[in-house]
């Protein structure tokens, strides 16, 4: 029995290629073996940790490991004495960066184990085209010193500070003494099963200094590729790539993972069976001294500033009718109190009473009432501050508008539907006058902190995020990290480049995988077909890349490999506290401070994620407000905000003069937004909308696509049952035989978009119908999510649960039919009840392109 105590992943593939192992074929490969645990040891980086402990978790859940398998978090970190850094500010080492392994004990092991990389992403520079991520000894003393014993560390391999120096006759003692001081019995000599010389030599001199200094020593295995035989694919993986400065050849010929059988028959013969076996039990006390912890946290909404304030008395005499007005007025929690003051002060300035009566009035008290009770319920079930939520994203946008100088989208998304959102000033439509629902955004019945997209200017967000980090503090905000990965046609390109071969060839080859509907085909699929997505073998694939050897089994095991880092397009999180409490930090290739964590895996550990996304039509707009105020068409205000509000906002704006449509229909606005495409100018002419509800529907319908030959595409079906509703109905009766009593229902959801659901919010209403088959929110945003995501095996689990509730409630075979095939199926992409995936289905479909063309 042992533990593999330094092993590699795809992770380690941040900065340069490394590894060919993926973090579920490392644990499973170590099952299989029996070992009794395996440590993740990336190449200065965390960002695999969370993953790597989620599959743990997972396999050990199913029965795949024993209960008492240990995952190990670590890191191999590269140590040296000091950086030089010059006058105009470039830096430099004079000593080599030392390969040196850490392992977390517990929480706050790996919490030392991120300030410590993200301290060595801070200390980051190039030597030629190799990025250096060093780690100062001042920085590792003084982090160790703090809180000292929870952390493990190894002399690593050939790499290390001891093998290097060791081998080149120079003093390593003072590193040792070093180790032992800082570390006390928690410090190890490692040594490895390699056959070269100089490890040969390593080893041999490391069991005397084991009995010399009272070290105990390891062995592990610097695990690179999983078995023996993959070395061939792992070296033509690094030779794909001319990086600089990197190990090649022997250096690793012994990474991969061993039974402690193979290791004794690597190593007997060096130091003796008795030594070995001492090593190999060594690395059991090092999983010992391991704590089992989880990385996982609720999301933690961060505070909001609040200026002192008191409640008016503007919904004080509703308050023994409006349950949920009231709490939130005398809440202990001073958010919740805050968030009604600026409900309050909204409805004042937006909903003056005078403009409609008494029952007005109430009914919009009402809607304000649903809203803050579902806010309410969700708090408690969630256990963070919705309100806090709520009042931290309009702080942002403050920010936005005034420090970053940038227009602020209209909105995006569900929050579109939140009368309460529109009243504060988060988003511009006030989804009473368009019909919005609010459960789309929050519901007691789904639990969840839903997301608040917010748009700005695309060349206003670096100085947003800017504003935002002086507001909010530099190490509270970072930008979403997220990873590349080798697509099947990059991982032919990659293997071939790896193996020598012609560019030309790989070229041809990669030209020869099919891309359909946006999507490339695995390789899996051009070698063996995929009949559940209707993909027939590629043959001509299958019989060319067969002609060079490795290059199919080599790029098979590159497709899907990490192999470099980026920044989210518009995710930013924010902490309450210094990002080290729940996350760490790197830079993206230009520079930019990032999460170590992609997005997935910073929501699991806490982090509060804001989209901060940009349209090129801001920027168009904001550039068309200059000129009219140059022109003198417009008046500056006095502030970007104020001169917005009193010209462009939604309330003001112009939704009905004939000749603004007839320029819609005719193609004749220079640039209208989603429709400056030429399927988007075609869906416009053909359409004709003449009121911002057919603008949207147009939006969403001309993205929508049946499959099947011959078949009638959405935007056909509805233009023809524009221009004659009859034939709608005809469909109903002659086609569905649904009765006058199930036209009627459908009447209710379809009539206004000429019997075509274009959105999936129109598919939630439908389904939650109680004469349809009555889900609640959390099941028809299920089905939502099946459409949104393409998740095929989720579709088909709601057709089955859509039709078993339907039949339960009494609903019959002929309307539950037309609507998953005719309603559902339009989003889905179907033509007949099979799902298939739609080509131009929506990532989202939020109830507000029904309201204003997706924004």
């Amino acid at each position: 029995m042992r533990i593999e105590t330094h092993a590699h992943t795809e992770f380690s593939q941040l900065r340069m290629l490394d590894c060919i192992v993926k973090v579920p074929q490392l644990i499973k490969q170590a099952a299989s073996l029996g070992l009794s645990g395996v440590a993740i040891t990336d190449h200065e980086s965390v960002s695999g940790h969370v993953r790597f402990i989620q599959t743990i978790k997972s396999m050990k859940s199913s029965g795949e490991l024993p209960e008492d398998f240990k995952g190990i978090l670590g890191n191999e970190i590269y140590l040296v004495d000091k950086l030089n850094i010059s006058e105009d500010g470039k830096k430099s080492c004079d000593s080599p960066f030392y390969h040196y392994i850490l392992l977390a004990k517990d929480e706050i092991g790996h919490k030392q184990l991120r300030e410590l990389s993200s301290l060595a992403w801070d200390n980051s520079f190039y030597t030629g085209r190799m990025e250096r991520v060093p780690t100062l000894k001042s920085d590792l003393e003084h982090v160790v010193k703090s809180n000292p014993g929870h952390l493990i560390s190894t002399t690593a391999c050939l790499g290390g500070e001891l093998g290097k120096s060791l081998l080149a006759g120079e003093n390593y003692m003072d590193f040792l003494i070093w180790n032992q001081q800082l570390f006390g019995k928690d410090f190890y000599l490692e040594m490895q099963p390699g056959l070269s010389e100089e490890q040969i030599k390593l080893n041999q001199e490391i069991i005397k200094l084991k009995h010399q200094l009272g070290i105990k020593a390891t062995v592990a295995c610097d695990v690179h590729y999983l078995k023996q035989e993959d070395r061939e694919i792992h070296a033509a993986y690094l030779n794909s790539r001319d990086d600089e400065e990197r190990e090649l050849g022997d250096f690793y010929e012994s990474t991969w993972m061993m039974t402690n059988e193979q290791i004794h028959q690597r190593m007997d013969d060096q130091i003796g069976y008795k030594e070995v076996e001492e090593a190999l039990k060594c690395s059991l006390e090092i999983g010992e001294k391991v704590e089992e912890y989880d990385l996982y946290c609720p999301t933690i909404v961060p505070g909001a500033n609040i200026p002192d304030f008191e409640l008016s008395d503007f919904f004080g005499n509703y308050y023994d009718r409006y349950e949920y007005i009231s709490k939130f007025a005398h809440s202990d929690n001073v958010y919740d109190r805050y968030l009604l003051k600026l409900i309050e002060d909204g409805y004042y300035e937006k909903i003056p009473y005078t403009t409609f009566g008494k029952t007005k009035f109430l009914e919009t008290l009402d809607r304000i009432e649903v809203e803050l009770k579902e806010m309410w319920l969700v708090t408690e079930k969630l256990g963070t501050s919705i309100s806090s939520y709520y009042i931290s994203t309009l702080e942002l946008v403050n920010i936005m508008w005034e420090e970053g100088d940038s227009l602020v989208g209209v909105a995006r998304g569900s929050v579109t539907g939140m009368f309460t959102m529109y009243l504060i000033g988060i988003t511009q439509m006030n989804p009473l006058q368009w019909g919005l629902p609010h459960w789309r955004h929050i519901s007691h019945e789904k639990v969840e902190l839903s997301d608040v997209d917010i748009d700005t200017q695309q060349d206003r967000r670096l100085k947003i995020i800017e504003a935002v980090k002086r507001r909010r503090g530099e190490r509270k905000v970072l930008n979403c990290s997220t990873f590349k990965t080798e697509g099947s046609k990059s991982a032919i390109i990659t293997a071939g480049r790896g193996l020598g071969l012609d560019s030309d060839i790989t070229q041809y080859l990669s030209n020869l995988i099919p891309v359909t509907r946006g999507q490339t085909w695995s390789l899996h699929d051009c070698l063996y077909g995929n009949e559940e997505k209707e993909r027939q073998r590629q043959t001509e694939f299958a019989n060319e890349v067969k002609k060079y050897d490795k290059l199919l089994e080599t790029a098979m095991t590159i497709e899907g490999l990490i192999c470099g880092r980026s920044i989210h397009a518009s995710a930013v999180y924010l902490f309450n506290e210094d990002f080290l409490a729940h996350n760490a930090r790197m830079k993206a290739p230009n520079g930019i401070y990032i999460t170590q964590f992609n997005m997935k895996d910073s929501d699991y550990c806490s982090g509060l994620k804001m989209d901060f996304l940009t349209i090129q039509a801001l920027d168009k707009i904001r550039t068309c407000m200059n000129l009219l105020i140059d022109a003198g068409y417009m008046k500056w205000q006095g502030s970007l905000r104020a001169t917005y509000n009193k010209y462009l906002h939604p309330d003001v704006l112009d939704y009905d003069t004939k000749e603004m449509w007839d320029m819609v229909a005719k193609n004749d606005v220079t640039d209208l937004f989603q429709f400056d495409t030429a399927v988007g100018l075609q869906a416009a002419k053909r359409i004709k909308p003449h009121s911002l509800i057919e603008l949207a529907t147009a939006n969403s319908i001309m993205r929508l696509m049946v499959s099947g030959e011959g078949a009638e595409q959405p935007i056909d079906t509805y233009i023809r049952y524009k221009n004659d509703i009859n034939e709608w109905y005809k469909c109903m009766r002659d086609e569905y035989h649904l009765t006058e009593s199930e036209i009627k229902i459908l009447e209710k959801y379809l009539l206004p978009v000429y019997g075509v659901g274009d959105t999936q919010e129109i598919v939630m209403e439908i389904s939650m119908d109680d004469h349809i088959s009555g889900f609640n929110v959390t099941q028809s945003n299920k089905l939502r999510k099946g459409i949104a995501k393409k998740d095929e095996k989720l579709q088909e689990a709601m057709k089955k649960m859509f039709f078993e509730h339907g039949k339960e409630i009494g609903t019959s075979e002929n309307l539950l039919n037309y609507i998953w095939k005719e309603v559902i199926g339009k989003q889905l992409g179907l033509n007949t009840a099979q799902v298939k995936p739609c080509e131009r289905m929506q990532k989202r479909c939020p109830y507000f392109l029904r309201a204003n063309g997706g924004r």
